[in-house]
């Protein structure tokens, strides 16, 4: 019979029990020589003092750096959102009748005229502080009246805006009411009152605006000039607004810098009361057959253009009043 055989046949091999302590004292013999192994080892080369410190050290400040980085990942603010061009309208951008100003310069300006502000009245020249604030209130009505009332944006009537300046300056203000725009330079309808085309409606969310109005004294005794330099949007309904490209197409702009005379005394032979001062203004994102007539209408009613080739940017005049008014609208 082969050794082999009677090997695996012994009764001892046999027994469970001992083959599990002949398997651990195995083990425990084979623990022993590789410390003793170990040992011999470390007589035989230089010694590294503190090697094993000087791991767990590195593995430890690795650890912490780690850690804090994670901390201030997790505790740091998301980056904000791009804030809008605060002088230009983007050639291409998502169109939302929901959000019309958004990526517009008008996405933080105020509803309403409430973006036109004007400094604490003080005295200007013989003009005490309530005769400064009460002209302040006349410009800001004026402006209500020939830029956001629905009867002048929809009915296209005038009478309101009128009624606002004195008696004998109304004459020459209508005569300029019955001009349409021209290149001669000469005040036209579209100079005092922003009147909207015909077919045309604004969206529910209204008109925005962003300017400041300024006290000065005149050159005459008794006179008192208000600047009125602002910008209104103006917000559209469309109704494909899928298929529009750009917020330009929805957002028209007046850019206007006007000035207002209040005359008070007996030294005017024409009367007292406010008159129109001068002026400048310019329309952007504007339909183009609709300025030449006179009206507004938005960017969309223009046949389509051929593509931007990304050179053209637009005046900063048109949105933000510390700029001069541009001399083009954009229609011409």
């Amino acid at each position: 019979m082969d050794e082999d055989d009677l090997l695996e046949s012994h009764p001892d091999l046999m027994d469970p029990e001992w083959r599990k302590h002949a398997q651990t004292d195995a083990w425990l013999g084979a623990k022993k020589d590789r410390k003793k192994f170990r040992k011999q080892q470390r007589r035989t080369r230089p010694r590294r003092p503190h090697r094993r410190w000087w791991v767990f050290a590195a593995f430890v400040a690795i650890l912490g750096v780690t850690t804090v980085a994670i901390v201030l990942v997790g505790r740091r603010a998301p980056a904000p959102a791009a804030a809008p061009n605060p002088t230009q309208v983007p050639q291409y951008a998502r169109v939302d009748l929901a959000r019309p100003y958004a990526n517009t310069p008008a996405d933080t300006w105020p509803k309403g005229l409430d973006g036109i502000t004007s400094p604490a009245a003080a005295t200007v020249g013989a003009f005490k502080a309530d005769a400064v604030a009460d002209a302040y209130a006349q410009v800001r009505r004026v402006i209500a009246t020939s830029r956001l009332d629905p009867a002048v944006l929809y009915q296209h009537d005038p009478k309101a805006y009128l009624a606002l300046f004195a008696m004998d300056a109304r004459g020459a203000i209508s005569t300029a009411l019955e001009r349409k725009p021209s290149q001669q330079g000469q005040a036209d309808v579209s100079t005092y009152l922003t009147e909207i085309a015909d077919g045309h409606h604004l969206l529910d969310q209204g008109p925005r605006s962003f300017g400041v109005l300024t006290a000065r004294a005149g050159e005459r005794p008794g006179e008192l000039i208000v600047d009125a330099k602002f910008s209104i949007a103006y917000a559209f309904d469309a109704a494909q607004p899928e298929k529009l490209i750009s917020p330009a197409e929805i957002v028209s702009f007046l850019r206007a810098d006007e000035s207002y005379v209040i005359r008070s005394g007996t030294g005017f032979p024409h009367g007292d009361g406010l008159w129109p001062f001068g002026g400048s203004s310019a329309y952007s994102s504007v339909g183009c057959a609709a300025a030449k007539e006179g009206y507004l209408a938005p960017g969309y009613a223009n046949p389509p253009a051929l593509p931007d080739s990304g050179e053209h940017r637009d005046a900063p005049g048109y949105y933000d009043p510390k700029y001069p008014v541009p001399t083009l609208d954009g229609c011409h």
